[in-house]
């Protein structure tokens, strides 16, 4: 019975209107103000879409180097013959068909713990639907200054921005979370 009610909730949460996102090749993106700078080379960003109950997606950038499990963001932007690539800004506008509710969660790393950071990255392969906070929470486990974070074989996006909050508040703070505007959460 609970997993029915689960899965129920997990349908729920699907965005209703991912079928009907904009083509990025013949509509304009949507008007939000994005003003962020890009991810220095030693930093973690992690970018949750929130507009939706429990969250609509779960990405990462490591320095320059995306993470999008099971994420449409390159696959569509690609078809764009003139798309330079990932970036930040474009990755978190992308993330604005469903809404404004972006948050970026901004964490500097050591040596050590940012290369473990793209090791797993490396590693990483196919994230079913429905798993993208899985695979970035499990990417962050064991990581300083993620110590607190446990590994999971369930979570959603909201669940792990609430996580992160807890390492972007108070003193000493690991790290910062930003809107799109890079004001504070």
């Amino acid at each position: 019975m609970k997993s029915a009610v689960l899965s129920l909730a997990l349908l729920a949460a699907v965005p209703a209107q991912a079928a009907e996102a904009p083509n990025w090749n013949t509509e304009p993106a949507p008007s939000v103000l994005v003003n962020l700078s890009e991810p220095a080379a030693d930093e973690v960003v992690v970018v949750i879409n929130d507009n939706a109950l429990g969250g609509n997606h779960a990405g990462l950038f490591a320095g320059k180097r995306l993470l999008d499990p099971a994420g449409s963001y390159v696959g569509v932007r690609s078809e764009d013959k003139d798309w330079p690539g990932p970036s930040l800004a474009d990755y978190a506008r992308y993330q604005t068909v469903d809404g404004p509710n972006i948050r970026l969660y901004r964490f500097r790393l050591q040596p050590d713990a940012f290369a473990l950071i793209e090791q797993r990255i490396q590693a990483s392969g196919f994230t079913a639907p429905l798993f993208c906070a899985v695979t970035v929470q499990n990417l962050l486990v064991g990581v300083p200054p993620f110590g607190s974070i446990e590994s999971t074989n369930w979570t959603y996006p909201t669940a792990l921005a609430q996580t992160l909050d807890t390492l972007t508040r108070g003193e000493p703070a690991a790290g910062v979370c930003q809107k799109l505007d890079a004001s504070p959460c």
